[in-house]
Order: C-alpha cells, then sequence, then structure tokens
C-alpha cells in the first residue's frame, strides 16, 4: 500500500513541476532510477488480462473446482436406490426410510442437497460480487472436502444422512462464481458463449463423473466414494489457490448503447459485449422462470425415464417372476451415470445453432427435443413388450436425443449475461443457478410422490408438459435483440479493425475513392498485423455511370502513385545489389507483403473471386452502355482487353523471387502508360476548350 501512495505523490509532483516549469521535473528522473533497483511485485490481475497462459490456467483451475464440486454433489446418486431399499441385500441400506415410500425416499435424499445448493445460489452470487470471486470460491471448497467426510459418519440413518446432506449443499453451490467470472475475464460475445458452455458443460460432466466413481466403488461400500469426494476438493482448493486470479474489481466497462441495427461493415469493438446500466427485469424473470420449467420438464426425461421406467420395464418385472432381466442392476447404474457424458457433444455444437437460431432459439428447440425424445421413451418403454430389441431402441433414442435436450441448459447462462450490469453478473448467474437446482431437487421428488400415488406413465406425461410450457415461455425471447438470430457478420475484410481509421476504411470498403497513399497504409498496417487486406465493394455501373467523370479525373493521381511506388521499390532493390549490408528491404519480405495484401492465406477466397466477377460485370456493362457490341465483338473485347491489360507475371499470380523485379517493372511499364495517356488527353482538353483562337474545330 506504501508503494501505492507513493507513486501517487511522484505523479502529483511531476504534473505541479510541469505546469510551473513546463518540463517534467528532474527530480522524477532520479527516482525513476531508483524505481529501477527496488524489487516490485506486478499484480495478478494485470497478467490475467494481458497473458494467455495466465488466463487459460486460472480458467481451467476455476472449472476444475466446479467439476469436482458437482462430483460431490451428485457422486451417491447411482446408490440412492439401493440406499432406499431395505431389502437390497446390501448391509449399508437404511433400515427404514418412513414416512416415504421407495421412489420418493430415493428422489428426497439428492433433494435435501440441491435445495441446500438452490438456497445458496440466491445470495453466492451477490456475495461474490461484493467479496470477490476467488476467496468465496475457496471458502466453500474447503468446507465442502470437510462436508464429505461429515457426510460419512452420518451414514447410518436415513434423516441424519439427509439432514448432512442439506447443511453442506449450501457450499456445493460455486457455479455461479464460476460463470460470472467468466463474465469478469471475458468481453468478446462469441467466446463467451463458449467458455460460459465449458463452465456448464465441467459442472454436468462432474456430475456424471460421481456417478462413475460410485459404481467403479460397488464392491467398496455404498458411501465409499465419498472419501474420494473429499480427496478431490482438497486438491482443487490447491489448484485454485496457486493458478486462480481475482479479476481487477476498479475496472469497469463504460456502458454504451447496443446498436442492434445491421452495418455495412462491422467494427472490431462491435464483437465486444456492452453491458447495460440497469438490469431489464421483465426479460430477467422470462429467462429465470423459463430456466425453472425447463428443468423440471427434463425431469420427466433424466431420472425417470431411467428409474422407474426402464428399472420397471426391463428389470422389475422379470424380478419378481424369477426371470433373467433385459437390464441388469450395473447396466442400469452406467446408463444413468454416462449418459451425463453426452454433455460434451453438446457444448460443441451449441455455437454452431447459435449462430443460426439464435441463443433464444437455441433453447426453444431444446426444450421441443426435451419434450419429443421423452415421448419417444415413454412409447418405447410402455407400447412395446420388454425384449433386447425394444432395450435397445430404448438406449439408442436416449443417447441420441439427450444432447440436442441439453441445450437449453447451456443457454441460461450467456442470455442472463447479456442482460447483466457489469456489478450483477454473480447476482443473475446465482438466480440461474438457484432456478436451475430448485426444479432438479424438488421435481424429482414430486414426480416421484406423483408415481407412487398414480403410475410412472402419469408422472412422465406431467414431465412432458412441462418441456412444451418452457418452449411457449422462452418462445418471447427470441424477438430479443441481443438473443434472436443475429444478422450474419460481414467477412474479415469487410471490418473495420482497432486502431484504423473508421471514416477512410468505410469509404474504401464502400467503393468510393480514397488517396493511393491511404490505401497503401492501411494495407500496410494489416499485413504486419496479421489481417486480411480490405476488399472494397464494387459498385454496379448503374450506380456509377453518371459519376464516371470523377472516377476518370481520379485516375491521375492513382497512376503517378503507383508508378511512384514501383520507382522507390525499384531504386531500393538495385541498392541493395551495389550494398546489400544497406538494404532497406529484403525481396523476401517484400514477397510476402505483397502475396499476403493480394491473395493471402488470411484472405477469403469466395470475397475475392465474388469481387473479380463483379468488376467483370462492370466492364460488360460499361461496354454495352458505351457503343461497343461485346455479345457480337467478343474476341476483339478480348484482344484490346489484353492490350490494355498486359500480363504481369508468366507463372501464375504468386510472387516468387525470382519474378520479383520483372513484375515491378511490367507494373512500372503499365502504370507509366496510362499516367501519361492521361497527361496527354489532359492537354488536348484544354487545347480544345480554347481552340477557338486557333482552328474552328481545334487543331487536330
Amino acid at each position: 500500500m506504501a508503494g501505492d501512495e507513493e507513486a501517487v505523490e511522484l505523479v502529483g509532483g511531476s504534473e505541479a513541476a510541469a505546469d510551473d516549469e513546463g518540463v517534467m521535473s528532474a527530480s522524477l528522473y532520479d527516482r525513476f532510477d531508483q524505481w529501477r533497483s527496488h524489487r516490485y511485485i506486478l499484480p495478478r490481475h494485470y497478467k490475467l488480462q494481458t497473458e494467455e497462459d495466465t488466463r487459460k490456467y486460472s480458467l481451467w483451475s476455476v472449472n476444475f473446482m466446479i467439476t469436482c464440486s458437482a462430483i460431490n454433489t451428485k457422486m451417491l446418486n447411482p446408490n440412492f436406490a439401493i440406499m432406499c431399499n431395505p431389502y437390497s441385500g446390501n448391509p449399508a441400506s437404511f433400515e427404514s426410510t418412513s414416512p416415504f415410500g421407495f421412489n420418493s425416499a430415493t428422489y428426497f435424499i439428492p433433494m435435501c442437497t440441491l435445495i441446500g445448493v438452490a438456497i445458496a445460489s440466491i445470495f453466492i452470487g451477490t456475495m461474490s460480487d461484493r467479496l470477490g470471486r476467488k476467496s468465496l470460491m475457496l471458502v466453500l471448497g474447503w468446507i465442502s472436502a470437510v462436508g464429505s467426510i461429515v457426510k460419512y459418519f452420518t451414514r447410518h440413518t436415513f434423516w441424519g444422512f439427509c439432514i448432512s446432506n442439506f447443511i453442506f449443499g449450501f457450499f456445493l453451490g460455486n457455479l455461479p462464481i464460476g460463470m460470472a467470472y467468466v463474465g469478469d475475464i471475458e468481453q468478446n460475445q462469441k467466446k463467451k458463449e463458449q467458455l460460459l458452455g465449458m463452465v456448464v458443460g465441467c459442472f454436468v460432466l462432474g456430475s456424471s463423473g460421481g456417478g462413475i466413481i460410485a459404481v467403479l466403488m460397488a464392491d467398496v461400500g455404498l458411501f465409499a466414494p465419498l472419501w474420494v469426494g473429499a480427496g478431490l476438493m482438497v486438491i482443487a482448493n490447491i489448484l485454485s489457490h496457486k493458478y486462480m486470479i481475482e479479476p481487477a474489481k476498479n475496472v469497469v466497462e463504460k456502458p454504451i448503447d447496443i446498436d442492434i441495427e445491421d452495418k455495412f461493415t462491422l467494427n472490431e469493438d462491435d464483437e465486444d459485449v456492452k453491458r447495460p446500466e440497469v438490469i431489464d427485469q421483465k426479460t430477467l424473470w422470462n429467462i429465470v422462470g423459463g430456466a425453472l420449467l425447463d428443468n423440471i420438464g427434463s425431469t420427466g426425461l433424466f431420472p425417470l425415464c431411467l428409474s422407474p421406467l426402464a428399472l420397471e420395464t426391463y428389470y422389475a418385472q422379470f424380478e419378481m417372476k424369477g426371470e433373467e432381466p433385459v437390464m441388469s442392476i450395473l447396466a442400469y447404474q452406467w446408463l444413468s451415470v454416462c449418459v451425463a457424458l453426452l454433455v460434451i457433444p453438446s457444448t460443441q455444437m451449441t455455437p454452431w445453432f447459435f449462430e443460426r437460431l439464435g441463443v433464444a432459439g437455441v433453447c426453444v428447440f431444446g426444450n421441443s427435443c426435451t419434450a419429443i425424445v421423452t415421448s419417444l421413451l415413454l412409447m418405447i418403454g410402455t407400447a412395446f413388450p420388454a425384449t433386447n430389441l425394444s432395450f435397445g431402441f430404448f438406449v439408442f433414442s436416449m443417447y441420441a436425443g439427450f444432447p440436442f435436450t441439453v441445450f437449453s441448459q447451456l443457454t441460461t447462462g450467456p442470455m442472463l449475461d447479456a442482460i447483466a450490469p457489469s456489478d450483477k453478473i454473480g447476482f443473475v448467474q446465482g438466480l440461474n443457478n438457484a432456478s436451475m437446482n430448485f426444479g432438479m431437487a424438488l421435481a424429482p421428488w414430486v414426480f416421484g410422490l406423483l408415481a407412487d400415488a398414480t403410475s410412472t406413465t402419469a408422472a412422465i406425461i406431467t414431465g412432458i408438459c412441462f418441456s412444451v410450457a418452457a418452449a411457449l415461455a422462452n418462445a418471447p425471447l427470441m424477438r430479443h435483440p441481443l438473443m434472436g438470430k443475429q444478422s450474419p457478420k460481414p467477412p474479415a475484410q469487410k471490418r473495420i479493425f482497432k486502431g484504423e481509421d473508421e471514416e477512410i476504411v468505410q469509404k474504401m470498403l464502400s467503393g468510393s475513392y480514397v488517396d493511393p497513399e491511404l490505401t497503401l497504409e492501411i494495407a500496410k498496417h494489416r499485413a504486419m498485423n496479421g489481417m486480411p487486406t480490405v476488399v472494397p465493394r464494387v459498385r454496379p455501373y448503374g450506380e456509377e455511370k453518371e459519376t464516371l467523370g470523377k472516377l476518370a479525373k481520379d485516375a491521375s493521381a492513382t497512376f503517378e502513385f503507383r508508378r511512384e511506388l514501383a520507382d522507390r521499390i525499384l531504386a531500393g532493390l538495385a541498392s541493395g545489389k551495389d550494398d546489400p549490408e544497406n538494404l532497406e528491404f529484403s525481396k523476401e519480405e517484400l514477397v510476402q507483403f505483397l502475396n499476403t495484401v493480394s491473395r493471402g492465406d488470411n484472405q477469403d477466397q469466395e470475397l475475392i473471386h465474388q469481387a473479380t466477377t463483379d468488376l467483370g460485370v462492370w466492364m460488360g456493362d460499361y461496354l454495352e452502355d458505351n457503343g461497343y457490341s461485346p455479345h457480337t465483338a467478343s474476341v476483339l473485347m478480348k484482344q484490346m482487353f489484353m492490350t490494355a491489360f498486359p500480363r504481369l507475371t508468366d507463372d501464375g499470380p504468386e510472387l516468387t523471387e525470382e519474378n520479383l523485379e520483372e513484375y515491378l517493372i511490367r507494373n512500372r511499364r503499365v502504370m507509366n502508360s496510362y499516367a501519361e495517356h492521361k497527361k496527354k488527353t489532359s492537354l488536348l482538353g484544354i487545347f480544345a476548350q480554347n481552340a477557338g483562337g486557333y482552328h474552328g474545330h481545334g487543331w487536330w
């Protein structure tokens, strides 16, 4: 802190000296020499903002922490059906789950954990906005590690285990912190959507990973995986302590109005997030309400279509008859834990769908897929005989359809982030996580009660109805300017990049005349920074027909500049031959520059081809409109064209060190002939204007 105070004092003193004397104070230079000899520590948030590796490791540590928390949240899920069955034959099963029946008791245990997570999520996001992301993440992580051990020692009674799950569920809700962290450090909208999808993907992957651990440790004990969960949380805390970096709190983006109208060009800044000053409450609760309906509806698909539907259809009824079941308990456990792995392809597919449907459109599509896939599984499980073939169709339909049903859960985070001010990111993501966990907690238990009271079919149909309701609730968001389908962005050759003069580049892009020296400067700047060259719009002949005189008038400056440019380059190459050590530039550098500007690897070849085609159409229209007959004299037109545009290279458009000099000489010859011709025609025009003093109709 003392260092910060000293820096403020020095800056103040230098400003005073500048005001009084008009020059910098000499003492500032003395102190600068002192600073150079002192050790200093760069605040880590600067590295987070500027170093790609530092940023990557920080995000990885956050994602690993979220994955481990999800593992601890869902770790024992495959074992709950065995725990709640006193007749399972497993000595670790609870003796009684009174007053609940089997289905409701099976879902009551995870409900206790998720209710704790949901309640905590309401406050955790806001707390992280105020207290910081990292410190709160670490507090939750260490308490969760202790919680896994405590839960192991409360395993002897149903209610003791449920209470410990509820209490320590409060400390497993770090997902909103991770999502808010992404909102803090990433401003590019497309990258942000991908990173948020990755965070949610880690959460779902952890949910599946916990179940896999439980299945693999089935012979060790129903509750033994809790020790693995505690160990993973310790590792995650150590990694987060070392690699996670708290974002700078004092860097607040200035709110900017969002221009949602189509642009001919796209400034590079337009891809960055422009956060609003306040939350749109109507949109906020529309998103949260739709997410709640979606999570309730998803319960009809998973877990109800597995337990009790698949469990009853392909296992229980055969077991009661003493017959060989189609599906074993082990197969059921693997099906239940591995289905969550399908979120990985979902996260890879969503960017493609975002571009074509918009974020809200993908959400509605996911809701609809959930209703369709659940209906299909219900039909297979109830309308067809329980055979190996029908079971195969059941598994195939679930695994093929599940990745598309996850889309709706991967869209809520980006939609909420889009409407969140910079100081409310954690708050809105907390609401998102709370609605998700309330739905995941209450819906399975309530549906379990409904299945016990009525039938499994009735419970699943209710879930389908909620999925349809979620699609209808989210449909209005498709009209929101930030969440609906976005207008296609122009390619990079049609954009204005940071650091460029927007007015000049805009004129170039629109096909207007720009001073050739300025055009070269922009091309050079782009080539040096690995950016694609501007590809101007080729205006149709009809647009320029009335302004051809101005177009011809501007040609003199262009021809002369191009000739002079060729002269300078040729002179530089010639001097290099005589004095190689003082060569201003090498042939290799020049070839690379010219090839990059004209047809580099970073150029959109289709765009180049289209511009060339448009220019050909312009020339054809010009000929047709100015007395030529290209349709009857095409051979003559080609001959005239080749005379006007002689070859610059003999072996294709690619320049090499061998053909560079010949290319420049030919280029100069062409530009010189045009420049000299322009001078002559201009001179003849002057004589023609003053012809009365010499000859009545001009001297020629």
